[in-house]
């Protein structure tokens, strides 16, 4: 059995960097956490400790200093983006990079009404944290905040939940909801965003929705302000929440002769529920946002071809899933031999079980296995069908099986055995082509 280096990345973490703006006698401040990765052709440092291709984490550390002031921090984002290109441009061996940045919040010191000029005080709790990913030309960003402690003393309920033996939770008709909220949001683009005001807004929003929505439950607050900052910011294709429980239990005071009519609490920090979602842009909107990374391998699922993936992808974005199914098969008719032999090799042969196929079990092979096999015949029709169409071709069957009952197959199977090489080379892109297409309309609808 081999052994070999799997998946890695190296870089300084936490770095802080507090860089003061002294411009005019009016200072300001932007204190920073700031960790570096790179990812990229490092196995030698590894396997054999030979680090001339590895650029010194003291050396990260000592350019997220220098860019500091080089640069300057007009946001957490502009900074990051600026931080990871550097340090790119200075690894020749490193593909990627990942910038994190936490950013503590300061407020100037009132004085006689005013804010100082120089003199701050720290606020309490909540972070602003960034997130960089560059990879060549493609940068990823993803904001958020995290720690931001709300309470609503009102306004939620908790009721109509499963029940079984163990459970001894009563309905709850008002209750506190109170939460330790981490968002992060992804933004469709890395250019042309004003960093700081968008995120002052998406706070601000994430605030207002949360107080003013009445809760039956945290979940469904999440997604309504999940909803509330997807509707006010077409910049932002998705954004996640990391939501406990902050959990308040009414104190019985009878023992003590007094009343507590949701006034006395005793707040509770553990075992706590963990709430978790995310919002995000559904179809074609979300198809033509999503990073590279993400959308080509789900293409690849729909047809194994990656330069067919990849040029479907370099027209986004589109206007109507009638054009990236336009697309599809345009560039499906430019399949070569080779791209063809490799997207036949995830296929099982039709009417074949799905876990007797010989790689992943994706869609596809899905399709292709999902022939009804209770009637004995018609699985002995196939398998001799399968057997004289390999001899002839050289390759498995494909047919778009999804709508076709295992008679028309069977008649297409024997049609497609008198088909001419080329002709049939033709009928088979077009019946991947038809596979895919059924793939994406599911995931876009």
């Amino acid at each position: 059995m081999g052994i070999v280096l799997g998946p890695n990345q190296y870089g300084k973490a936490e770095t802080r960097v507090v860089r003061i703006v002294r411009d005019t006698a009016r200072h300001e401040i932007r204190d920073l956490n700031v960790s570096t990765a790179l990812r990229g052709d490092f196995a030698s440092a590894h396997t054999a400790g030979d680090q001339s291709h590895v650029l010194p984490t003291d050396t990260q550390k000592n350019t997220a200093f220098a860019y500091a002031k080089k640069h300057g921090v007009t946001s957490p984002e502009d900074y990051a983006l600026a931080l990871g290109r550097r340090l790119l441009e200075a690894t020749p061996a490193a593909r990627g990079a990942t910038i994190g940045v936490e950013e503590y919040a300061w407020d100037r010191i009132d004085v006689d009404g005013a804010g100082h000029d120089h003199a701050f005080v720290r606020r309490g709790g909540e972070v602003r944290t960034t997130r960089v990913d560059l990879t060549g030309d493609r940068a990823v960003v993803v904001s958020g905040l995290k720690d931001l402690v709300v309470l609503k003393s009102t306004g939620s309920e908790f009721k109509g939940f499963l029940r079984d033996e163990y459970t001894t939770l009563p309905d709850a008709d008002d209750r506190i909801l109170a939460t330790a909220l981490r968002a992060e949001w992804r933004y469709a683009g890395a250019t042309g965003v004003d960093w700081d005001a968008t995120y002052a807004a998406v706070r601000a929003l994430l605030l207002a929705t949360f107080a003013t929505t009445y809760s039956r439950a945290l979940q469904e607050t999440l997604y309504a302000m999940g909803r509330a900052v997807l509707e006010a910011h077409e910049d932002i294709a998705e954004i996640s929440f990391s939501a406990p429980n902050k959990h308040h239990f009414l104190v019985d005071l009878a023992p003590f002769g007094l009343d507590n009519p949701g006034e006395v609490f005793v707040a509770a920090d553990r075992p706590y529920g963990l709430i978790e979602a995310t919002v995000t842009r559904s179809g074609l909107e979300a198809f033509n946002d999503q990073p590279a990374e993400v959308a080509r391998p789900l293409l690849l699922t729909c047809l194994d071809v990656p330069r067919w993936a990849d040029e479907v992808l370099a027209r986004r974005p589109y206007d109507h899933l009638a054009e990236v199914e336009e697309r599809m098969l345009e560039v499906a008719l430019t399949i070569t031999d080779d791209e063809l032999e490799h997207a036949l090799a995830r296929h099982p042969r039709i009417g074949e079980r799905a876990d007797a196929a010989r790689h992943d079990v994706d869609h596809s092979t899905r399709e292709q296995s999902g022939v009804d096999r209770s009637d004995a015949d018609v699985v002995r029709r196939l398998e001799e069908g399968n057997r004289a169409y390999e001899e002839r071709f050289g390759q498995v069957f494909i047919i778009r099986a999804a709508g076709r009952e295992a008679p028309e197959i069977l008649d297409e199977l024997q049609r497609r055995l008198d088909n001419t090489d080329d002709d049939e080379r033709v009928e088979t892109i077009n019946q991947l082509a038809q596979i895919a297409l059924l793939r994406v309309r599911e995931v876009l609808a």
